[in-house]
């Protein structure tokens, strides 16, 4: 793979792995909000995203299974696990690559140091430690660990929810190639919302917008996400997203959908 062609890889991967908003609340959303778990109590997320862009005639597609684990710590701080898989698929001239494999696993914590469940106003704070578990080799990883903190404000009511997001990661890479392309630090912000718009399905949306990693560009990653959750059962969700990029660095459209139980 030429150099140009890898780093036109991690520029794809990097809008990919690190969306203008880098945390997870309820999916398809990209946000967070403050909503726990409680403690002793287990979410199990099963997702499946499927990404595509298409920049300067080379077209980047990525499919990336994903388990999130969540587990309430006490009522107010849960732990986050996300497991991801990548698939990618770049094509360029009418050549073609492949790459698969696991993609870099992230640890958070997540906090809710003020307010109570369905009570109007709530803050969060959420840090995370991402490890370089993928190959950065094959544009599946980042070589080292990423930090990142996310604050999170949340006003809560029984039928709706909208939250904000102020999120930061500090990623140094672990190839001197993408060290040299790519800034260390990305901002993020974001405003997401939830409607239960008739009895069991609910109707969520949001806009965000993050600095551009790209040291050769000044252009945001902004983005706009809608999708459905589906109360299948109390505690099981179904539900499916549509994700289109608003600016050119950012990914073309994702469209996502996940299985999440909590018990």
């Amino acid at each position: 793979m030429s150099n140009n062609k890898f780093l036109s890889l991690i520029a794809s991967l990097c809008s990919i792995l690190f969306p203008a908003a880098p945390a997870f609340c309820a999916h398809p959303l990209l946000s967070d909000d403050t909503t726990t778990q409680g403690k002793g109590k287990t979410q199990i997320e099963m997702s499946y995203q499927y990404d595509s862009n298409n920049d300067d005639g080379i077209k980047t597609e990525a499919s990336r299974p994903k388990v999130q684990l969540t587990y309430g710590l006490l009522d107010p701080l849960d732990v986050i696990l996300e497991i991801p898989y990548l698939f990618i698929q770049q094509t360029q001239a009418g050549m073609t690559t492949n790459n698969d494999g696991i993609g870099d696993v992230t640890l958070s914590l997540k906090w809710r140091f003020y307010g109570e469940k369905e009570k109007g106003l709530q803050f969060a704070i959420k840090p995370s430690v991402t490890f370089p578990t993928g190959d950065e080799a094959k544009g599946l990883g980042f070589g080292r660990e990423a930090y990142g903190i996310t604050f999170i404000s949340s006003f809560e009511r029984e039928e709706w929810l909208v939250s904000a997001n102020l999120g930061y990661l500090y990623n140094e890479y672990g190839l001197q190639s993408e060290r040299d392309a790519y800034r260390p630090s990305v901002w993020s912000a974001s405003l997401s919302g939830q409607v239960e718009f008739i009895e069991k399905l609910w109707i969520v949306g949001e806009v965000g917008v993050s600095s551009n990693p790209s040291v050769t560009s000044d252009t945001p990653l902004a983005f706009i996400n809608g999708g459905f959750i589906y109360e299948l059962t109390k505690n099981i969700d179904l539900d499916i997203g549509y994700k289109y990029g608003l600016t050119k660095p950012a990914v073309d459209y994702t469209i996502s959908g996940a299985v999440t139980v909590r018990f």
